[in-house]
């Protein structure tokens, strides 16, 4: 996918009988992905910051998957449940 389509496209669009006639018309636009190499241990580290500093966690998921260890809460704090 490039850039520019972004604000167009429909994630679910792209299913296994869409995709390859869209690799045949476009080529391989994955094609010189691995040519460049980056570290991730800056991201990895500012993540940990922040966890620690903040107490920020892994950003919510959709609702359509399950609730991961260390998700915060998917409700607005003023209508979350209060804890007694």
């Amino acid at each position: 996918m490039h850039w520019d389509e972004l604000p167009d496209v429909e994630p679910r669009d792209f299913t296994v009988r869409s995709v390859p006639e869209r690799f045949e018309r476009l080529g391989d636009l994955w094609a010189g992905i691995d040519d460049t190499h980056h570290d991730l241990s800056p991201l990895l580290q500012w993540w940990e910051r922040d966890v620690a500093e903040h107490g920020l966690a892994d950003l919510p998921y959709p609702p359509d998957h399950p609730k991961m260890a260390g998700e915060p809460r998917r409700v607005q704090p003023s209508r979350a449940k209060k804890t007694t």
